[in-house]
C-alpha cells in the first residue's frame, strides 16, 4: 500500500491528474490507482465523521465505529488488486482540511485524532508514504484563500485573525511528520519540497508509481487541473466586501471577484505576510527541513 497525504496546496491535484490519465495502463503492470475522490467519499470521509465525532463536534452525520469498519472493508475489497500488487491512495484530506489550519494557526489542527484513524482502518500494510511540504508563509496564504473559497459567513476567520494564530503559535512541519511516522511505523517517508516540485516532478511521480513503471512514458492530463491561489487584490477586496456587506454576502460574490481580478502579471498573488514575517517564516521552515531530513525512515529529495 502507497500512500501520497499531499498536504494542501503543493501539486496535489496535477499528481492525481497524471495518475488517473494513466490509471488503466498502472492497472496493466499490476498498480492500482484508486480515484482520489472515490477514496475522499469511501475513506477518507467516514474515517473524519469518525473522529468528528469523538471529539465531540456534534455533528449531523454520525459514523459509529462499527459502521465505519464495514465502510473500510467495502472501500478496500472494490479495489480488486491482487496479491504483491500495488495500490495507491492520494488524498490531501488525510490528516483534515484547510479550515483547521487557518483557524488555529497551526498545521491542521485535528491530526491528532483524524490521521491515526485513517491509519487504523487500512487493512493492508502502508510500506511508503509520500508527502511534499511547503514553506509555512506561502502554505498559510494558499490555506487561507482556499477556506475563503467554501467558508460561509457564521464560520469566517479574517486575515488577521490567522496571522496572529500562526505567529503566535510558529508552526512546524516536524511534529506533523513524526505524527505520520508513528501512524505507519512500517512505512518509508518520502519527503519534497513544494518550491522544488517542478524539477523534481518525474521523480515523484516514478517514486509513486514504482520500479516497473516508466514515468517518463506516462501520458500528460488532457486539461490542466487545479485552481491557482487568488490575486492579493482579490483576496482584499473580498476582505473589504466582508467588512462592508457582511460575511455572507461578501462570500457570495467571491467568484466575481476572483474572476474581476484575476491572479497574473496584472495581479500578482495573495501574500499577507510583511518582509520581515515572511523571512521570520522562511528561516523556520529551513531549520524544520534540515531536522526532518534527519529522522529515521525519512528521505528528502533534492533537485
Amino acid at each position: 500500500m502507497i500512500l501520497h497525504g499531499g498536504v494542501h496546496k503543493t501539486a496535489t491535484s496535477h499528481i492525481q491528474s497524471i495518475l488517473q490519465r494513466n490509471s488503466g495502463r498502472l492497472r496493466r503492470h499490476g498498480v492500482h490507482y484508486v480515484h482520489h475522490r472515490d477514496t475522499r467519499r469511501d475513506f477518507t470521509y467516514p474515517t473524519q465523521l469518525n473522529g468528528y465525532e469523538k471529539l465531540g463536534l456534534g455533528y449531523r452525520t454520525k459514523m459509529p465505529d462499527e459502521l465505519l469498519a464495514r465502510k473500510a472493508r467495502l472501500f478496500f475489497d472494490g479495489i480488486g488488486a491482487g496479491p504483491g500488487e500495488r495500490i495507491i491512495l492520494s488524498d490531501e484530506n488525510m490528516p483534515g482540511h484547510s479550515g483547521h489550519c487557518v483557524r488555529l494557526g497551526q498545521l491542521y489542527g485535528r491530526r491528532d485524532t483524524l490521521l491515526p484513524i485513517f491509519a487504523a482502518h487500512v487493512p493492508y500494510p502502508v510500506r511508503e508514504v509520500h508527502l511534499a511540504l511547503r514553506n509555512y508563509a506561502d502554505f498559510f496564504a494558499s490555506v487561507f484563500v482556499e477556506f475563503l473559497r467554501s467558508a460561509s459567513g457564521e464560520n469566517l476567520i479574517g486575515e488577521g485573525q490567522m496571522k496572529r494564530a500562526v505567529l503566535s503559535g510558529l508552526p512546524s512541519w516536524t511534529g506533523f511528520v513524526d505524527l505520520v511516522l508513528s501512524c505507519f511505523p512500517l512505512a518509508d517517508l518520502t519527503i519534497w519540497r513544494f518550491e522544488d516540485f517542478h524539477a523534481l516532478s518525474g521523480r515523484v511521480i516514478g517514486n509513486l508509481c514504482g520500479p516497473d513503471v516508466d514515468a517518463a512514458t506516462l501520458a500528460a492530463p488532457k486539461r490542466k487541473r487545479g485552481r491557482p491561489s487568488a490575486s492579493h487584490r482579490a483576496v482584499r477586496e473580498i476582505l473589504l466586501q466582508i467588512e462592508r456587506e457582511g460575511g455572507e454576502a461578501a462570500l457570495a460574490r467571491r467568484v466575481e471577484i476572483q474572476d474581476a481580478y484575476p491572479r497574473g502579471p496584472t495581479y500578482p498573488g495573495y501574500d499577507p505576510w510583511s518582509g520581515a514575517e515572511r523571512a521570520h517564516l522562511a528561516r523556520i521552515y529551513e531549520r524544520d527541513l534540515a531536522e526532518i531530513a534527519m529522522r529515521k525512515r525519512v528521505t528528502l529529495l533534492c533537485p
